[in-house]
C-alpha cells in the first residue's frame, strides 16, 4: 500500500482496537489481562504487517520497522 494509505490504516485500526477493548471491559469483569493480552495481540499483528512491507505507514516513525530496502 502507498504511505497515505498506510497512514489512514494505521489509525483507523489502532483506534478500532481500542474501541473494542473498551467496549469489552465490563464483560470481562475485571480480568485485566486478558485485555492487556488483546491489545499485545493487535498490536503484533500491526507489526507483522508492517515487518512484512504490506504496510508502509510514515507517521510516528514507524517506516523504520519496515522491511530495509
Amino acid at each position: 500500500m502507498n504511505p497515505t494509505i498506510s497512514n489512514i490504516f494505521v489509525v483507523v485500526y489502532a483506534a478500532l482496537t481500542l474501541l473494542v477493548r473498551i467496549m469489552l471491559e465490563p464483560q470481562l469483569q475485571g480480568q485485566y489481562l486478558i485485555s492487556i493480552g488483546m491489545g499485545a495481540f493487535s498490536l503484533l499483528f500491526l507489526w507483522a504487517l508492517i515487518k512484512s512491507g504490506f504496510l508502509r505507514p510514515t507517521i510516528l516513525g514507524l517506516d523504520k520497522f519496515g522491511p530495509k530496502k
